[in-house]
């Protein structure tokens, strides 16, 4: 797999996560305008993983899926982290801390080399939209 691909691999990694990760919350929110920014959320997740997945099919290549042992951690974290609290707040908090570690994941790997534009391009709109969602999500803090 050549770095191009391995960072197609990586936003598909990072968008199944969060979106993965807005499954597991949204039964908790209760807050009407909360639950539509995760909806919204959970939809652009969902719209750049496939495309992700689209790009690496063209290349020959299957996305490569969260293991067994990591979704399981995620939905127990989020299980515990939202056990005692389940304010808008605190589910606004675990989004952002989740959306932080995805951009941190992208910036590490776009530092890591000189990419395709095709690829660059897809993790930088992720990247942007990741910033936009973090920026959102702190007015319901």
């Amino acid at each position: 797999m050549d770095k191009n691909e391995a960072l197609i691999q990586e936003v598909y990694k990072n968008t199944k996560m969060g979106g993965d990760s807005i499954i597991d919350l949204i039964d908790r929110a209760n807050d009407p305008k909360f639950r539509s920014e995760m909806t919204s959320e959970l939809e652009s997740y969902r719209r750049f993983s496939e495309e992700a997945s689209r790009r690496l099919q063209e290349r020959g290549l299957k996305p490569t899926e969260l293991t067994a042992t990591a979704k399981m951690g995620a939905k127990l974290g989020m299980a515990f982290n939202t056990l005692l609290d389940t304010t808008t707040s605190h589910l606004a908090e675990l989004m952002i801390n989740g959306a932080t570690m995805g951009i941190i994941d992208l910036e590490k790997k776009l530092n890591d080399g000189t990419y395709s534009c095709d690829a660059k391009n897809l993790a930088e709109d992720v990247l942007k939209f990741e910033k936009s969602t973090v920026e959102r999500l702190g007015e319901f803090l």
